[in-house]
């Protein structure tokens, strides 16, 4: 494939945050145009299967994927798996890992909701039934059906985003150990949506640096919505610290505003992270 084929490396199927299936994802991307497909589900690899049995049919390749949570200096980051194996038994045991500390996060938020006079045994209850890995998303979505929030994005401005009443952050593993698992599972770490961050501009330098470090390879130059301006800083950073560029919608619902594969173009400074695959 070349450079100027479709690609996204970023989605999320309902194995995490995402509204559609594995296979549906696929079909949508397809039928969107897209030829080289990452499902990147958040902590879990669970979707792949489909999603691979779907893409054959589809005649879209399918480059396996997972987006890990990190921490870096007290930091959230989200580090993306891109080739990696999801057999790998190193990899599968770190995911359930993350599942169970997500669980436990899940747990003391609807403690605080219950402190807040809200249904949170209830609202528990409802993400558990969930299939898939569960995520803040998950218990916005129970907060608006339960009508205790008007939209999803009220449900984080006035609970569940960071420094809101039932807000509660995780410790993450540490940066280097999560690259660590994606290497080891024979795949290409890439940093995710770095603009998204709150770091100052040099903070952000020095997370490169040491992801670079160790041993990271990526970094996600174009990522779903950001601007042309996003995209020309994160390529100048991706050279200065020899990063191979990635693209990705960061894809979660058909009516959101990051639609699968589209304006995706990597600047012509960055070398793409999947030239070395063949596509």
């Amino acid at each position: 494939m070349s450079d100027a084929l479709n690609i996204d490396l970023h989605t999320h199927s309902n194995c995490s945050d995402g509204s559609l299936g594995p296979a549906e994802l696929v079909a949508n991307a397809a039928a969107a145009g897209v030829q080289a497909l990452a499902l990147t589900d958040h902590d879990t690899v669970a979707g792949l299967e489909d999603a691979q049995r779907c893409a054959g049919e589809h005649g879209l390749q399918l480059v396996p994927g997972v987006e890990i949570s990190a921490s870096w200096r007290a930091q959230a980051i989200h580090v993306l798996g891109l080739w990696v194996d999801p057999c790998s038994p190193q990899l599968l045991r770190s995911l359930r890992a993350q599942a169970d500390l997500r669980w436990a996060r899940m747990g003391k938020i609807c403690a605080r909701l219950t402190k807040l006079k809200l249904p949170g045994a209830a609202l528990l209850a409802g993400v558990q039934a969930i299939p898939g890995v569960p995520t803040r998303a998950h218990l916005a979505q129970a907060l608006v059906a339960g009508g205790h929030a008007a939209t999803f994005e009220a449900a984080f401005r006035k609970y569940l985003g960071k420094g809101k009443s039932a807000h509660v952050a995780v410790e993450w593993p540490a940066l280097e150990v999560v690259v660590g698992w994606i290497c080891g599972a024979g795949g290409v770490a890439a940093i995710a949506h770095p603009a998204r961050y709150s770091l100052s501009a040099g903070a952000r330098r020095r997370l490169l640096g040491d992801f670079a470090a160790a041993g990271g390879t990526a970094l996600e130059v174009v990522s779903g919505g950001n601007g042309a301006q996003h995209a020309d800083t994160c390529a100048a950073l991706a050279v200065q610290y020899g990063l191979f560029g990635s693209v990705g919608s960061d894809f979660h619902h058909p009516q959101a505003w990051n639609p699968l594969g589209r304006s995706l173009k990597l600047p012509d400074c960055v070398t793409p992270v999947w030239r070395s695959f063949g596509l």
